[in-house]
């Protein structure tokens, strides 16, 4: 049975793969603007303020790794190909992502 997600329906245009990158490359976009917001110095965000944008740019950069982890499996990458980089074996980074994974097959 194939999978589907409402991004199916525009399959002529893109593959789960290539949806799969946009996701990524929008994490990382925020990521990067979240970095940004740290650096800039015209912008006053109160006493204590760069705490909390210092917290939400770990919080969006905590989210990459599973939107990589999307992206690789979806063009085709093993979980064992994935374990290398990610310093365990296929077993831990599948119960790792398995959630994430879960997630993107039922959106």
């Amino acid at each position: 049975m194939t999978e589907t997600t409402p991004y199916d329906a525009d399959r002529a245009r893109f593959t789960r793969e290539a949806l799969a990158r946009l996701v990524l490359c929008d994490h990382a976009v925020d990521v990067a603007e979240s970095a940004k917001g740290l650096v800039a110095t015209g912008n006053d965000t109160g006493p204590g303020g760069r705490v909390g944008q210092a917290l939400q740019l770990v919080e969006l950069a905590e989210r990459a790794p599973a939107s990589a982890v999307v992206h690789e499996r979806e063009r085709g990458s093993s979980r064992a190909e994935i374990a290398l980089y990610l310093g365990g074996d296929a077993a831990a980074a599948r119960e790792r992502f398995a959630a994430d994974l879960d997630a993107w097959h039922t959106a």
